[in-house]
């Protein structure tokens, strides 16, 4: 099993290197290897972070598709709540995210409804409580030098943002791989049914990964939205696709039980200098949604390819 994580981690790695030198081939030195570096790591507090909830859903068998308007839901809520400062209203972003989280991930593990249809209803009636809550007009911090302290560059690259999402992404990732809980959630996602015969709870992995997913969702909610200074209703929206698929470009199983931080990471890596180089050449938005989505298209078909033939050498060996 650790030969085959580490074939997976080589394989991504070698991916986000290829993408990086065909960047910056072809970009002629316009896109340099600061850029890209800056890219990953603007991208790691708000997709970076969205990802990585989603993919600790996806590794229990579920799916959360309602990460995007918890995250926008989050940072209105800590946009209104400046008052309690910079900190402050972080914890209460983190906390509105944590307890969507849970309270889905109760409602999936107890009635066992299927995780992308409760998600999607949770996706619109939080869109629609964003649209109430603001009067469909985004909101803006009235002290401006709350966002200070976010916006400093530490060695022009680093800002606090990126580094609260890198240690949630190591402390997510030692969670994952080192805890009973984490090794449960591959478990459940894996294997459900022959995991809960040798006695796994079937309902405490699949809680914990959407609890999981709402803290990830929160925190890059009230982060972005205090760092940009404002919030609203559309703020990140148009993100869900960009995270789903930077979770499968690394290497997160549309099947459960595979994957971890790491791959996550090199996806958003891989996603974050995409976006970039085809902003920094002037591409529409548009064209980016549909080179993501034809990205996300050739990656599923990759993953359903694989599974098939997996099958298939199953099927032989019997």
């Amino acid at each position: 099993m650790k030969i085959a994580a580490f074939r997976t981690h080589a394989t991504q790695l070698l991916v986000a290197i290829v993408m990086t030198l065909g960047v910056l081939i072809a970009s002629g030195g316009a896109f340099g290897i600061q850029e890209a570096a800056l890219s990953v790591l603007n991208g790691l507090s708000l997709v970076g972070l969205l990802a990585l909830g989603i993919s600790v859903t996806m590794i229990a068998g579920e799916l959360d598709l309602s990460a995007a308007s918890v995250a926008t839901l989050a940072g209105i809520i800590c946009i209104k709540s400046e008052s309690l400062g910079v900190f402050g209203s972080t914890v209460v972003a983190l906390g509105v995210g944590v307890a969507i989280g849970l309270i889905q991930g109760v409602i999936i593990a107890r009635t066992r409804i299927n995780s992308m249809v409760l998600t999607v209803a949770t996706l619109n009636v939080l869109l629609g409580v964003c649209y109430v809550v603001t009067g469909g007009s985004p909101v803006a911090l009235t002290n401006y030098t709350l966002s200070d302290p976010l916006l400093i560059r530490y060695g022009g690259l680093l800002t606090i943002p990126a580094v609260i999402a890198i240690v949630a992404f190591v402390l997510i990732g030692v969670f994952l791989r080192n805890g009973r809980w984490g090794r449960e959630i591959y478990a459940i996602g894996g294997a459900r049914k022959e995991s809960v015969a040798a006695g796994v709870s079937r309902n405490r992995p699949i809680i914990q990964a959407f609890g999981i997913s709402g803290a990830a969702a929160g925190l890059a909610g009230g982060l972005v939205s205090l760092q940009a200074g404002s919030a609203g209703p559309t703020s990140f929206g148009a993100l869900l696709l960009t995270a789903v698929a930077a979770a499968l470009v690394g290497g997160i199983s549309i099947y459960g039980g595979r994957g971890d931080a790491l791959h996550v990471f090199l996806g958003v890596a891989t996603i974050s200098i995409l976006t970039a180089w085809l902003a920094n050449r002037g591409t529409a938005d548009s064209m980016t949604q549909l080179v993501t989505g034809v990205l996300l298209f050739a990656v599923v078909a990759i993953e359903f390819l694989k599974a098939r033939r997996g099958r298939a050498l199953v099927s032989a060996g019997r």
